[in-house]
């Protein structure tokens, strides 16, 4: 196994030493050679690909949350077609919408925590946020900007009401 050294390593990935340095500053050496630490190359690669933010997946239990939110999420949007009673149709989208937010605000935490480019997750997020919001316009007889209105209505009450018109 050819083990290599931090510097050596930062002239292989042509990146900066102090740039590997930090990424190594915690990783455990996977051997020493005349007294000094020595890694594989596999193990600098994630170390630095991890110090950078690249590839860096959101936690387990971070991503098992979200999938949670999510699959509630859906479920309750397509519960939606099939309560019959207009108003509590409302009700649950005006909850579901609360739930959004709280996703939201989650998903833009979990992009921060791996690192994600600003613009990109914040792209993203709105975008998952637009489509998730047409989702209520049909079984809620929402016009678009309804929707909009309800939801900065929600947004505004700090105890995150489901209740109102």
């Amino acid at each position: 196994m050819k083990l290599i050294s931090a510097f050596g390593a930062a002239d292989m990935l042509e990146l900066d030493r102090q740039t590997v340095r930090r990424a190594l500053r915690y990783v455990a050496p996977d051997g020493y050679e005349k007294k000094q630490p020595r890694w594989r190359m596999k193990t600098i690669v994630d170390a630095v690909d991890q110090h950078l933010g690249r590839n860096s997946a959101p936690r387990a239990a971070d991503q098992t949350r979200l999938d949670v939110a999510f699959s509630e999420f859906d479920e309750g949007c397509e519960a939606l077609h099939v309560i019959a009673d207009l108003k509590k149709r409302r009700q649950d989208a005006r909850r579901l919408i609360a739930l959004l937010i709280e996703l939201d605000d989650a998903m833009r935490a979990a992009a921060r925590l791996a690192r994600e480019d600003d613009l990109r997750a914040s792209l993203r997020c709105d975008q998952h946020f637009r489509v998730a919001m047409r989702r209520f316009e049909s079984p809620c007889e929402w016009t678009h900007d309804e929707c909009w209105k309800i939801l900065d209505a929600i947004a505004g009450d700090p105890a995150r009401s489901i209740g109102g018109a």
